[in-house]
């Protein structure tokens, strides 16, 4: 028996007890006399029932809204602790990029080996979690894609390295500048969102007619 269905039962159950009772008192006693105080204890009774379910019902609500504030607080502080590597990984690597660009400008005739520090252990370890915690889809799709670019910088770098060549410097040159930008724009929403977290709300606690949870149809 459904939880929200319970109480209408108990009742129909009282009533029908009444009845019986009611019923065979009379035949038993006569009706003079009975009626009364039996209309008035019975009334007495199922008044304290109701109370005493309503006050359960609202028990359980208060209950579980205490618990799902709880697990939405304990999800902002997650997301709070999980962004922070991840800002302080994209400053780092924006530092990097600085100095790219200047590398690239400064390039002469004299073949120069660059390879400065482009992180990616912070959103490695955090991106899988970050996805089902951040309700903004936007800002880790964007993270995504820019770490992806970053892979693709380290591999032109690479190549640059290993083959002592300046082939891809140009390509390497442009993608750095937009990098740039990019990071730049992410640093400030990752910041946005460790002072503001948008969390994914799970475990939502539906009270009606004194259901805790969803029921099935």
């Amino acid at each position: 028996m459904r939880l929200r269905s319970l109480p209408s039962a108990l009742i129909v159950v009282a009533i029908a007890a009444f009845g019986v009772g009611g019923a065979v008192t009379t035949i038993a006693y006569g009706s003079r006399d009975l009626f009364p105080g039996l209309v008035a204890n019975f009334g007495a009774s199922l008044g304290a029932f109701m109370l005493a379910l309503a006050w359960e019902r609202d028990r359980e609500r208060r209950q579980a809204e205490s618990a799902a504030a709880e697990v939405d607080t304990r999800r902002v502080t997650e997301v709070r602790r999980r962004l922070a590597p991840v800002r302080a990984e994209l400053e780092k690597n924006a530092e990097s990029l600085i100095v790219l660009a200047h590398y690239f400008e400064a390039q002469d005739d004299e073949f120069l080996i660059f390879q400065p520090q482009l992180l990616e252990g912070g959103w490695i370890a955090n991106a899988p979690r970050l996805s089902e915690l951040v309700a903004d889809y936007g800002l880790i799709s964007d993270l995504a894609t820019t770490y992806g670019r970053l892979e693709e910088l380290r591999r032109r770098l690479r190549y640059r390295t290993e083959h002592l060549s300046t082939a891809l410097d140009a390509m390497a040159a442009a993608l750095v500048a937009d990098l740039d930008s990019e990071i730049a724009d992410l640093i400030e929403r990752v910041r946005e969102q460790i002072d503001r977290p948008d969390v994914v709300t799970h475990g939502l606690v539906h009270v009606r007619t004194g259901t805790l949870g969803a029921q099935p149809p």
